[in-house]
């Protein structure tokens, strides 16, 4: 039996085996519109997909089990209330609050939608109850299953037992009570109060302002979100564990037991050191809100325990860290549920100008402004045309595609989810657009005119050397983990990032750990992780690791502007940027998001030369329309396909070594092979320091013997015919092959029988 054949997900009917069940049809809101749950885990997808239509939802969200513990008062500390405390500290309420449609924040608003957790008591329970209010109706549901879509995928491994009672009373009515006399009593709001204040009154707000609309979302910033998560870790300890104290759920000792809980604490170093740091938070917060000196120890004030949680929540970070996250200001949310064309809403949401609330970004543009807007394009590209040394349209499209990129940036977590057939699919759709430019070619001009573009300003751009000053202890791991932060914040407006250092790329710890580490993430689980622009020095010797190469779009900006006319040159361009705005790019996620709401749009299309994906075939579409629109001839610059630079310079450099070189590549006849010796890649011999890994890195594996074998140690060892081909050079061992060959063949075949050859011992025992 193989893999597939396994039934992963295993559904009992009534005692009866059952084919899969959609989740539609185990939660089915056709015939029940009531659900009481105690489940392990929730999502706001799950909810916005399949929850939404029961009239009234009560969830109780058990804790992880956790097999370090040893006592009964252990269960309360270091787990119910230390994954409590952990939940509010990650703003893990608001994070799911947020992202839940308008109308299921506005169910929890006026509490037909209630979500608990127990903060003193370990819950292992699973069962769901739904029930009919008007024909009595009732289902258990019994199971390993939690409220979430990775539960019901039969791809993940993962054995899940769902077993369904329909009209059971007994059974149901058992679990009822035990729910409402056992379980509720030590529950507590998982959306607290200081949640729901902050979501209404910011409703309040955008109700006011004539830009809003009905039905009002709600996006809490930054600020607000992290004052909640202080008020609700303030009430967990001071309010429910003294409640649950005087109630006689939990012992009166309690209190020693979150004193001592630092005593003999043992660590596992094998984990993530950002997860020890939050744990050691979290358990230095329990300790220090009870009194130290008392005899009984008992809890501080609330206004003591506020302030200690305050000091917490920032005590792992330095005032250089902090300094450090608040350059990223630009904020774009993508919230397809939220999508309404006719109320010309394209899903997108911006700040309001006073940061209060959230309000819908797009607009539909005129025929003239539409003109306006190709017009500033072209006149941005005449400028390089007129001013870069050696221009053509070819190079000029690199200029083009990286307009195209940063137009589509806020969408490409939908498309890579609609292009991808599967989840490596989703490398094909890069999150990173690098510009590797040398230093006078505009590469920075070009970054703050796509700002302008796209954002109405140009002062979004973040320097990469300066995010942390230059003698700060690790300054490198800090900047990448910086970038990563940007990236994160639930924004899908690009991180555009000036000048980044070539080590980033070359060393595996940074590249790796950013750019292949996110486009993992992304792909085993689409949501939104801001895209990343960035420029970086190409100096002729730019790489990239393989990995980083193959999850990144990068494009060569290699000529620069003609010294002697630079002074008119960055008038020029001066002048052009006076004239630019936003109001194109405000219309093309309107057509974009039209686009993405409908079905029958194609997403994967491929070029016919390179066979690579475009994930930019669809903003092509909509760009070549706006020409027709506009009653303009699309421009010779405009670019039809993905351009492979990374793949172009590494084979540039290939071929200027092995012409250079020609004596230092050994061929080596039995295998029709070349062997290099890449140490000679060295300083002595006129190469940088860094030069053997940037030959390295910029070689295919498909061209190495033995694969990735082949370009490791000392010797280098590359398939000769298919490097000449990839290089454009003549094989001139092609023509001696030929003439090996013939002469082996007429040796064989006329002058000498063929000879029996002796078996080996391995040949003997398995023929």
């Amino acid at each position: 039996m193989t893999d597939s054949d396994l039934k992963k997900i295993h559904i009992v009917f009534n005692g009866q085996d059952t084919p899969p069940l959609k989740i539609s049809q185990l939660f089915d809101t056709t015939k029940f519109n009531r659900m009481t749950a105690v489940t392990g885990n929730i999502t706001a997808d799950f909810i916005n997909q399949y929850l939404s239509k029961f009239i009234k939802v009560e969830i109780a969200l058990s804790t992880p089990e956790n097999h370090d513990v040893k006592t009964g008062d252990d269960v309360i500390t270091k787990v119910a209330l230390t994954n409590a405390l952990l939940s509010a500290a990650n703003k893990k309420p608001a994070k799911i609050f947020e992202a839940l449609t308008s109308d299921n924040q506005a169910n929890v608003l006026n509490n037909l939608f209630q979500v608990s957790i127990a903060p003193t008591q370990a819950i292992h329970s699973r069962f769901y109850l739904l029930s009919n209010s008007e024909t009595h109706d009732t289902r258990v549901i019994l199971g390993s299953l939690n409220l979430d879509n990775s539960s019901f995928d039969d791809q993940r491994n993962q054995y899940e037992e769902i077993l369904v009672f329909d009209n059971d009373i007994r059974l149901f009515q058992n679990l009822d009570n035990h729910y409402k006399n056992d379980i509720k009593p030590i529950l507590r709001p998982f959306f607290t109060e200081n949640l729901l204040k902050a979501a209404q009154e910011q409703i309040d707000e955008s109700m006011k302002d004539p830009k809003g609309t009905k039905n009002a979302v709600v996006i809490l910033d930054n600020e607000v979100t992290d004052q909640i998560a202080a008020a609700d870790m303030t009430d967990l300890i001071s309010h429910d564990i003294q409640k649950q104290i005087d109630e006689n759920k939990i012992p009166a000792l309690i209190t020693k037991t979150m004193r001592d809980i630092t005593t003999n604490r043992s660590q596992d170093k094998e984990e993530a050191e950002r997860q020890i740091q939050q744990h050691d938070t979290i358990y230095t917060l329990q300790k220090t809100a009870v009194s130290p000196r008392a005899a009984k120890p008992k809890l501080k004030s609330r206004e003591k325990i506020f302030k200690q949680v305050q000091d917490a929540l920032i005590s792992g970070m330095t005032p250089q860290q902090r300094s450090a996250e608040k350059k990223y200001t630009t904020f774009l949310y993508d919230r397809p549920m939220e999508r309404n064309l006719v109320n010309n809403n394209s899903g997108l949401y911006v700040p309001n100008d006073t940061g209060t609330h959230p309000i819908p970004f797009g607009k539909v543009a005129t025929i003239s402004q539409i003109r306006d807007g190709l017009k500033s394009i072209d006149a941005v590209l005449k400028g390089y045309q007129q001013y870069v040394v050696d221009y053509n349209d070819d190079y000029g499209k690199r200029f083009y595609e990286a307009i195209l990129y940063s137009f589509t940036a806020p969408f490409l977590w939908e498309i890579r989810a609609k292009a991808s057939l599967n989840p490596e699919d989703g490398n094909d759709i890069p999150n990173f657009l690098i510009l590797g430019a040398t230093a006078g070619s505009g590469k920075s001009t070009l970054l703050r005119i796509i700002n302008q573009l796209t954002w109405n300003t140009d002062r979004s751009l973040i320097d990469f050397g300066t995010i942390y000053p230059t003698e700060t202890p690790q300054k490198k791991a800090k900047t990448v983990d910086a970038i990563e932060h940007y990236m994160k914040l639930g924004s899908s407006y690009p991180v555009l990032m000036d000048e980044i250092e070539p080590y980033f790329f070359q060393q595996d710890q940074y590249s790796r750990h950013l750019v292949v580490d996110t486009m993992n993430e992304l792909v085993n689980n689409p949501h939104t992780i801001a895209p990343l622009i960035g420029t970086t020095n190409y100096d002729s010797g730019f790489t990239m690791l393989r990995e980083t190469a193959r999850r990144t779009y990068y494009l060569q900006i290699d000529k620069v502007i003609d010294e002697q006319q630079k002074g008119e040159a960055n008038k020029y361009i001066y002048n052009v940027r006076q004239t630019l705005n936003n109001t194109l790019f405000k219309d093309f996620v309107m057509r974009m998001a039209s686009l993405l709401e409908d079905d029958d749009t194609p997403w994967r299309s491929f070029d016919e030369k390179t066979g690579k994906l475009d994930f930019l075939a669809n903003t092509r579409k909509l760009f070549r329309e706006y020409y027709k629109m506009a009653d303009i001839e699309v421009p010779p610059y405009f670019a039809d396909e993905i351009c492979d630079d990374f793949k172009e310079s590494s084979r540039n450099r290939w071929a200027k070594l092995y012409l250079t070189q020609e004596e230092d590549f050994k061929y080596r006849q039995q295998d029709r092979s070349l062997l290099f010796d890449i140490s000679k890649l060295n300083t002595f011999n006129g190469f940088t320091a860094d030069s053997i890994e940037k030959y390295r890195n910029a070689l295919p594996i498909e061209l190495c013997v033995d694969g990735i074998n082949g370009k490791r140690g000392k010797f280098v060892e590359i398939k000769a015919d298919e490097f000449f081909k990839w290089i454009g050079e003549r094989n001139p061992y092609g023509q001696l092959e030929a003439l090996v060959s013939d002469e082996a063949v007429a040796n064989t075949s006329i002058e000498q029988p063929m000879k029996e050859q002796k078996k080996g011992f391995w040949a003997r025992l398995f023929g």
